[in-house]
């Protein structure tokens, strides 16, 4: 035997429940990065229920022709930033989605 040899006593690394852990840890921050910038997001908007909206008070005389068109330019704007804000972001109509489509409000 070698008189200059020493043996470690003790563990020399982490065990097992800091490697679970830190593998919860690390699962957890991968699946939420994924959701927030990787996973694609539906949203949906009922725009024909505006369009009929807005049809019905056309013709009830309490809007005008350039209103209709400058309510209808709101609503392609409310579109673009809704769109501009995720680019993982997909926007359908509500008559195609059956359910659990988060809707975008368009204001009257």
């Amino acid at each position: 035997m070698s008189k200059g040899k020493k043996v470690a006593t003790g563990s020399s690394g982490p065990g097992y429940l800091e490697v679970i852990c830190i593998a919860l840890i690390v699962a957890a921050g991968a699946i939420t990065g994924y959701d927030k910038f990787l996973s694609q997001k539906i949203k949906v908007v009922d725009l024909k229920g505006y369009v009929r909206t807005q049809k019905a008070l056309l013709n009830a005389g309490e809007i005008n022709g350039k209103q209709l068109i400058e309510n209808l330019d709101a609503v392609e704007q409310v579109l673009d930033n809704e769109a501009a804000g995720n680019p993982n972001q997909i926007i359908i109509l509500k008559d195609v989605v059956l359910r659990n489509g988060e809707e975008i409000r368009i204001k009257e």
